[in-house]
């Protein structure tokens, strides 16, 4: 409910807020597919210049956004922003009710409570879980295929690496760090391997890369049909690599600042802390347990976009989305870790330092980000305005 509501602020307001011009962009699209049918389209993204119905194609991305948007608005009968926005909310909102679940079962108790609390209103969560954009949308088919090639890992349940498939092939329709995912889990194959666990990790893990990747190029196929590929292949290269003179350390404090930010900072503080704790657990005891395994997967996942796209993650603070059930679960870790050193009093002490801190830092970034409407989207807009 605290999430639902905190979704729901500003949700009606025109594109004026941080990275809003992603939602100007999306509708268009979808009231292109609307226009002209999807038979016209090929469901691909593209600008309908109402003045001349000349058509401006985009092919960066899947289309998959721009099509779900367009059966979206087709449903409640109406395209305007706040209706966009409950579209993303609406996948962001399964992510938690997933999140949730995993915390019930791996960290019940208040632990579990304010690590719920602490996805549920930060920043990172709060603002851009209802922006129209891929993340929200990919998130929940993220936590589903982590989920589900570690409960296979775990317990040998079929299904479960069924339904990691599944979900893999299912976040790709939507966008290409999901396809970074099965990266992970091979790595993660690799390693129980070479422990002894078993070549079916290997075969698992291979399997999974080399299905995500045929799926890869079938959806790039698709997406920059009309464009070409070497339009597709320069997108991808722009973001792959630092330019300019900006040197790695500050994109590094860039990107502290980032997640201290929209994170707030005793969820970075605990992301940090349960690094250290996972890093001294396999140095000590030779393995982690199953729910550190998790964790150290999430990690992993979230992690890779921005190690993998650079430029993406310096311009773009939601890059660090998909750490969020990392540093959800983290919050969580760290304070279980804890329970054992310190007073019952002294925990509670700590439970409520951590919710006031999280509930300050997050109310002035939500009240910066929607009292400073955004120059770049108000310019943005003024230029999408011939277009549906």
């Amino acid at each position: 409910m605290v999430l639902a509501g905190l979704l729901a602020l500003h949700a009606g307001d025109p594109w004026r807020y941080l990275h809003d011009d992603n939602g100007r962009r999306y509708s268009s699209y979808a009231r292109t597919h609307l226009a002209l049918g999807l038979r016209a389209t090929g469901g691909h993204d593209f600008f309908l210049d109402r003045r001349d119905g000349h058509l401006v194609p985009y092919g960066h991305h899947p289309p998959t956004l721009g099509v779900l948007l367009a059966g979206w608005f087709r449903l409640l009968g109406d395209d305007g922003p706040r209706t966009a926005r409950a579209l993303p909310a609406c996948f962001h909102l399964a992510s938690a009710l997933l999140l949730f679940a995993i915390l019930r079962r791996l960290h019940p108790g208040p632990t579990g409570l304010v690590a719920a609390l602490a996805f549920a209103v930060v920043p990172m969560s709060s603002y851009f879980g209802k922006m129209v954009n891929f993340e929200p949308l990919v998130l929940p088919f993220v936590i589903a295929a982590v989920v589900g090639w570690w409960r296979w890992a775990e317990t040998g349940k079929g299904r479960a690496l069924v339904a990691s498939a599944v979900a893999i092939v299912a976040g790709a329709l939507v966008d290409w760090p999901m396809l970074l995912v099965p990266v992970v889990l091979l790595a993660d194959g690799l390693r129980r391997a070479r422990r002894g666990e078993g070549g079916r990790f290997v075969r698992a893990g291979v399997a999974l890369a080399i299905g995500s990747a045929l799926v890869g190029l079938a959806i790039a196929a698709w997406a920059s049909a009309p464009v070409g590929g070497t339009e597709l292949g320069r997108a991808f290269s722009f973001r792959a690599r630092i330019h300019g003179q900006y040197p790695w350390w500050r994109l590094v404090g860039n990107l502290v600042e980032y997640n201290r930010r929209y994170f707030t900072e005793p969820v970075f503080a605990a992301s940090l802390v349960a690094a250290w704790l996972l890093v001294r657990a396999a140095w000590r005891d030779g393995r982690l347990a199953p729910r550190e395994r998790l964790l150290a997967l999430f990690g992993a996942v979230g992690l890779l976009p921005v190690v993998a796209f650079p430029t993406s993650a310096r311009y773009h603070a939601y890059w660090q989305f998909y750490l969020l059930p990392y540093a959800t679960l983290s919050v969580a870790y760290v304070l279980e870790a804890l329970e054992s050193r310190v007073s019952p009093t002294a925990r509670r002490l700590v439970y409520g330092v951590i919710v006031i801190g999280v509930l300050v830092s997050s109310g002035v970034t939500l009240a910066v980000r929607y009292g400073r409407p955004s120059g770049y989207v108000a310019r943005q807009v003024r230029e999408f305005a011939n277009y549906l």
